[in-house]
């Protein structure tokens, strides 16, 4: 069984969405035997990101200020444990130009271990409008199914733009949205036809985030896109997304299940583990 896990979260600096504290979530993964954990807080910036979140921040100043103080904090955590304890976060992609131009400066701030690609927000085409998928009462009111539709197409480009963009180590929850049973029809069939194809061509990684089966008793992404995705051979790991002490590890006994069902070899591991 894979005795890593690199998709987790605290409650660092009282900002951050995770349960726990970073000492009690790496504590738990000591008593599991893991080799190492990742924290991998959110990174959430644009300037026209909304406030429904004090995680969330349109002042790039502030995002790289509490991005620094929780990796601080992290690394402190870190002296009092002898496993492995990686520094990432889990970034929410955006395709612009201001965005990128942003995030790439940012990083040449951040000293990190690796990098996860999110989507978590529906949006216009020219990023002036973004809501979050835990905030979707932030749309307005009279919004037509067209609209709308035109803003979830947007969630699937988004995330083959994170895909395509080379910045991630491995990219989230692939299918993300259909927790809040937003686009589960055929009709979005092609684009997430058209995502395995982007995770084929750029040989990116992805997970297999077994909060899915917290959620919907199957993990992100559905299991027919990761049995297109082993035929293809696209490298995947298992990830807990873990918010509390207790969703450590939690349901790998089952990805491993189907990972070996599939006899799905490819497995990404993380670099000097």
């Amino acid at each position: 069984m894979q005795k890593f896990t690199y998709h987790t979260h605290n409650n660092a600096l009282g900002i951050y969405d995770g349960r726990a504290a970073p000492d009690e979530m790496i504590s738990r993964a000591e008593e599991l035997g893991f080799s190492a954990i990742g924290v991998s807080n959110h990174l959430i910036w644009h300037p026209n990101m909304s406030h429904a979140s004090k995680m969330f921040f349109q002042d790039w100043n502030k995002a790289l200020d509490v991005a620094k103080r929780g990796l601080d904090g992290l690394r402190e955590a870190a002296q009092n444990h002898n496993i492995k304890v990686a520094c990432g976060f889990e970034v929410d992609f955006f395709p612009s130009a201001t965005w990128r131009n942003g995030f790439e400066k940012m990083l040449k701030e951040l000293d990190v271990d690796y990098l996860i690609g999110s989507t978590h927000s529906i949006l216009t085409s020219d990023e002036e409008h973004i809501y979050n998928i835990y905030h979707l009462e932030e749309l307005p009111l009279n919004i037509s199914n067209e609209e709308k539709d035109e803003l979830l197409k947007n969630y699937w480009n988004n995330v083959i733009g994170s895909i395509k963009s080379g910045y991630f180590d491995f990219i989230a929850h692939l299918d993300y949205c259909t927790q809040f049973n937003l686009c589960t029809d055929d009709k979005w069939r092609p684009y997430k036809e058209s995502l395995i194809e982007a995770l084929d061509e750029n040989r990116q990684a992805y997970e297999i985030n077994t909060g899915g089966y917290r959620k919907l008793n199957r993990p992100f992404p559905d299991i027919w896109i990761i049995k297109e995705l082993c035929k293809r051979n696209v490298p995947v790991l298992i990830s807990d997304d873990a918010h509390y002490v207790e969703h450590i590890g939690s349901y790998f006994d089952d990805a491993e299940s189907l990972l070996e069902s599939l006899n799905y070899k490819n497995r990404w591991t993380p670099k000097n583990l």
